[in-house]
């Protein structure tokens, strides 16, 4: 894993001071209503699993303004303070209040105004208050499928037969995932992935932790998985999340070399989980060649959903007067 830049503790003291406190597993409950509002499906970075998953290598903090969920993180990986999008109905005058609050908190704390993992969506309104210079990163785009592609796709002659070969050949048996299956998951984790995987492909932070710690409250939040042993021996698990019309892929993990296991999880997670969803989103392919391939030729039809970062215009200059100051 790349190395990590603690937050300054006096940058920790002014974020508590403006108000805002650390997303911690039973605020979900609070958080719900609010998504229920969003105008329309968010990234699954943004998705609540998201904000308690990758602890303090990624640590959110959040306060509420004009029945808004206003968020920050702080990017240990770069060092830097960023803000994400507000959680809660888009409409301009309550964004305006909203992005105001956000904008003087960034100066309070001085640091420049950079928001992340804003999707296209949602653009014009942040467009509409401040002038941003705006990065999209190709590996950081989300492949969105139609609940019917998917079945389409999961329906191939391939995949269908890969699934049926796996079923054949393999001697498994599928159970749901609770907390209890912490320790199981972990040791398969070592394994499967600690094992023939450099730490430093683990960019923002130590995917054996990050499984620890949704085990850690997977009773607490609104997530679920599938775990599957061949011959009594774990083999792979997946852990999804579904909110309304959008269901979500969050971690998926197997022994690759075992034919047909990853369409296994793909078709039975859908089964248990997504029935009745309008969308899929599985997530992005972190610029890997394979799984980008994999991704673009699941289903015949898809769309990319882009995470956007805003970087206020200007802020470069701001930031080197705060220095002289």
């Amino acid at each position: 894993m790349r190395s990590i830049t603690p937050i300054d503790q006096a940058m920790l003291d002014k974020i508590y001071e403006l108000g805002y406190r650390k997303v911690v597993p039973e605020d979900q409950e609070l958080f719900i209503p609010f998504y229920d509002r969003m105008n329309h499906p968010w990234s699954a970075a943004t998705a609540f699993l998201n904000l308690i998953a990758w602890g303090d290598t990624l640590p959110v903090y959040f306060k509420i303004e004009d029945d808004i969920i206003i968020e920050i993180c702080y990017e240990s990986n770069e060092g830097i303070l960023v803000g994400t999008p507000f959680i809660g109905h888009y409409e301009s005058a309550a964004f305006k209040k909203v992005f105001t609050i956000l904008k003087n908190d960034f100066e309070a704390i001085g640091v420049p105004l950079i928001i992340m993992d804003v999707v296209p969506w949602m653009l014009p309104f942040y467009e509409a208050e401040a002038g941003f210079e705006v990065e999209d990163l190709r590996e950081y785009q989300e492949y969105i499928y139609t609940a019917d592609a998917f079945e389409k796709g999961m329906n191939k002659q391939d995949d269908r037969y890969r699934y049926r070969y796996f079923l054949r050949k393999f001697n498994s048996e599928v159970s749901e995932i609770t907390a209890d299956d912490k320790e199981e998951i972990n040791a398969f984790m070592k394994k499967v992935w600690c094992g023939e995987k450099d730490c430093e492909e683990c960019q923002f932070g130590c995917l054996l932790d990050v499984t620890g710690r949704v085990l850690d409250s997977f009773d607490k939040l609104r997530t679920r998985g599938i775990k599957v042993r061949v011959d009594g021996e774990l083999a792979g698990f997946c852990i999804a999340t579904r909110h309304n019309e959008q269901g979500v892929y969050q971690f998926k993990h197997a022994k690759n070399r075992m034919k047909g296991i990853n369409e296994y999880l793909l078709r039975e997670t859908y089964e248990r989980f997504f029935k009745g969803v309008d969308i899929i989103n599985y997530s992005e392919d972190c610029g890997i060649e394979g799984l980008r391939k994999y991704k673009m030729n699941l289903c015949e039809e898809y769309s990319l959903l882009s995470r956007l970062t805003l970087r206020e215009k200007n802020n470069g200059e701001q930031d080197r007067c705060r220095r002289k100051i």
